[in-house]
C-alpha cells in the first residue's frame, strides 16, 4: 500500500511538472527578444485571459499598466458577456478555438519571436513584425478599455485591451481581424490561413479574437 501511495505521488508530481512546461518553454523562447537585454518576468500565478469576459480586468487595465515592452505569446479569445461565454462552452471551448487558430496565425507571421510591441507613456509606440519595425502612436480610451494603434503607412482597427499581471490581450471583432491582416500585408496567394482564421474567429456569438502578449522586463 505504501508503494502504491508513493507511485501515485510521483505520477501526480510528474503531471504537474509537465503542465508547466508550456509556460517555461514560452519564457525561454522569448528571453532573447529586444536584443537579449531584458528578461521575461516569471509569472508565479498564471492568470488566463483566454476565455475571459470583456471588462473582467477593468481595474487592472490602466494607462500605466500597458506601458512597456510586450512580446507575442499566443492567440487571445474573449467574449462580450458571461452569457456569450457560457453559451459557447466556457474557458475550455475558448482554449480550443485559440489552439486551432494558433497554427494559422503562425503561417501569417503572428508567432513567438516574430511579433512584439513597445508602448510608451507619451503615446508613441514601436512594433516589430517579421523583422520589420514600425514607428507610430496610439490612442487609449480608458473608459471603454480600447486602444488604437496608428502608423504613417496604414490605419489599424481599434482593439479591446485587457491587462492582467504581466499579460496583455488585444482582441477584435471577427471582421476586424481580417482588416488587421490585410493592413499588415500578411495576405498571401494561399488564402487558406486567412479563410481559416475568419471562420474560427466567427465560431461563436460575442467572441473576440486577437493576441496575448507577455511583458518583457
Amino acid at each position: 500500500m505504501k508503494r502504491h501511495g508513493l507511485a501515485a505521488t510521483a505520477v501526480l508530481c510528474c503531471a504537474l511538472t509537465l503542465s508547466g512546461c508550456g509556460i517555461i518553454r514560452t519564457a525561454n523562447a522569448i528571453g532573447s527578444i529586444f536584443g537579449g537585454r531584458k528578461k521575461v518576468k516569471t509569472i508565479k500565478k498564471i492568470v488566463k485571459i483566454i476565455g475571459s469576459v470583456l471588462g473582467q480586468f477593468y481595474d487592472t487595465t490602466t494607462k500605466k499598466s500597458l506601458v512597456g515592452d510586450w512580446t507575442y505569446a499566443e492567440p487571445a479569445i474573449q467574449f462580450e458577456t458571461q452569457s456569450f461565454l457560457d453559451k459557447a462552452g466556457g474557458v475550455v471551448a475558448s482554449q480550443t478555438v485559440a489552439d486551432n487558430i494558433a497554427p494559422y496565425f503562425s503561417i501569417l507571421g503572428f508567432k513567438q519571436g516574430n511579433l512584439s510591441i513597445s508602448l510608451r507613456e507619451d503615446n508613441t509606440c514601436t512594433y516589430t513584425l517579421g523583422g520589420k519595425t514600425y514607428q507610430g502612436t496610439y490612442d487609449y480610451d480608458d473608459e471603454n478599455k480600447k486602444i488604437t494603434l496608428k502608423t504613417p503607412l496604414f490605419p489599424l482597427p481599434a482593439a479591446y485591451i485587457s491587462v492582467a499581471e504581466d499579460q496583455m490581450a488585444l482582441t477584435f471583432d471577427s471582421s476586424k481581424i481580417l482588416t488587421l491582416i490585410q493592413a499588415l500585408g500578411m495576405v498571401s496567394k494561399d488564402q487558406t490561413p486567412v479563410s481559416a482564421v475568419s471562420t474560427l474567429a466567427s465560431s461563436y456569438d460575442g467572441m473576440k479574437t486577437g493576441f496575448t502578449f507577455v511583458k518583457v522586463k
